[in-house]
């Protein structure tokens, strides 16, 4: 009797594997929908979708059972997927989305504002240089040629 309650705990935690593996479907959905460069590649980020499910699995039933596979072990995890899957997906799915729009709007935010930032910054620097040059140059060559300009004056006349 031990033994059947104690498949039944293993199996009720290979369910969680499932509902997990259903969680990283939804963010890796929420990903591609959300970014063209994830739709492009796909097939890069498909392998690292299922490498890393596989990882999962295999944390699942090492934790549980230290390898001692079971046909059980991939009904649960069926089962937990598609439980997760028909029951709170698309709620999760419109989290993750928002999560992800939001994040990337607040980047899209804070690279504009650095971007204005240093485009301001670039023209007080710009007109800085350029105000201490007509001081140092433009200023006394207008106050020489002003003198000049005077002499002559004087010196047409006599």
């Amino acid at each position: 009797m031990g033994f059947f309650i104690e498949d039944i705990n293993i199996f009720y935690l290979t369910l969680y594997g499932g509902i997990v593996i259903g969680l990283l479907f939804d963010f890796y959905r929420s990903l591609r929908r959300n970014f063209k460069v994830v739709r492009k590649i796909s097939f890069l980020f498909d392998l690292i979708f299922w490498i890393l499910i596989t990882v999962v699995i295999f944390i699942t039933i090492n934790t549980l059972e230290k390898f001692d596979l079971r046909y059980y072990h991939f009904v649960a995890l069926f089962l937990g997927f598609a439980l997760y899957y028909y029951t709170i997906s698309k709620y999760v799915f419109i989290v993750f989305n928002k999560i992800i729009s939001f994040i990337t709007s607040l980047f899209k935010k804070t690279a504009h504002y650095i971007v204005s930032f240093l485009n301001n910054l670039y023209y007080i620097i710009i007109y800085s240089i350029h105000l201490i040059f007509d001081i140092i140059c433009y200023i006394p060559s207008v106050l020489l040629s002003n003198k000049r300009k005077r002499k002559n004056k004087k010196g047409v006349g006599i």
